[in-house]
């Protein structure tokens, strides 16, 4: 049934491109602790939908809270025919050792009621996690390897240690995108909406604040850009990279 009305909408999806000359793309988003949590999953459960109008949307945190690595990732949807039709770029929260008592303190800093931060741990390669960072501070996860947070934590700006962030794993998953001969997708958008529920003092005190923290997220990702050659025009004009 699930693949019918999937048919189906890529069906009424040519119908609006014919009527108006707008093409319109749907990208499924895998996220931590949903149906479809990983690529594994995407390839085989949307595997062989109409590549032209449905697709992935790929979001960075949530393939670093999943423990995956990006070109495994890449290549896995380009096999199952799941093109990635748009780039949340992201970053997760990471305590490298959770047993510390210093990062335990420090990620309960970022434990909040609003959204659902679900933790995951990867020893030996075998991801396991809980659906939120307070039931893993409580015990329900295992602290004997690197936790990842589903917390979107802004790009520029690492957490004081302990701590740290997946922009290493950001940086490598862009570069996997737009730094081979061909871009694999031209559409990015930085995705942080956790300024509000930072902890007090990481929090923007103003809007003046906000301002500056978005415009500092979007300069850290044009540098990233620029150090794969990218420039606005040839993401623009989808040349190939050189």
């Amino acid at each position: 049934m699930a693949r019918r009305a999937l048919d189906r909408l890529a069906a009424e999806l040519a119908d609006v491109e014919r009527e108006t000359g707008r093409t319109i793309r749907v990208g499924f988003e895998p996220e931590p602790g949903c149906l479809v949590e990983n690529t594994v999953q995407a390839a085989r459960e949307l595997g062989g939908v109409d590549p032209e109008r449905l697709g992935i949307c790929l979001d960075t945190c949530h393939l670093a809270v999943q423990f995956e690595e990006p070109a495994a990732a890449l290549r896995r949807l380009a096999d199952a025919g799941l093109p990635v039709v748009k780039v949340q770029a992201s970053s997760a929260l990471q305590a490298d050792d959770p047993a510390d008592p210093k990062a335990r303190r420090a990620l309960a800093r970022f434990a909040e009621p609003r959204f659902l931060h679900q933790t995951r741990t990867a020893p030996q390669g075998d991801v396991t996690g809980v659906d939120d960072l307070p039931d893993a501070l409580d015990g329900g996860l295992d602290a004997g390897s690197a936790w990842r947070v589903h917390f979107h934590a802004p790009l520029h700006a690492e957490p004081e240690p302990p701590l740290r962030t997946t922009a290493a794993e950001l940086t490598t998953a862009l570069g996997e995108l737009l730094g081979g001969p061909q871009a694999l997708c031209d559409h990015v958008e930085v995705e942080t909406y956790t300024w509000s529920v930072l902890p007090e003092h990481l929090r923007p005190r103003d809007r003046e604040g906000l301002v500056a923290g978005l415009a500092a997220e979007l300069a850290w990702t044009r540098d990233r850009f620029e150090e794969l050659g990218l420039t606005q025009e040839t993401l623009l004009r989808k040349e190939p990279v050189s």
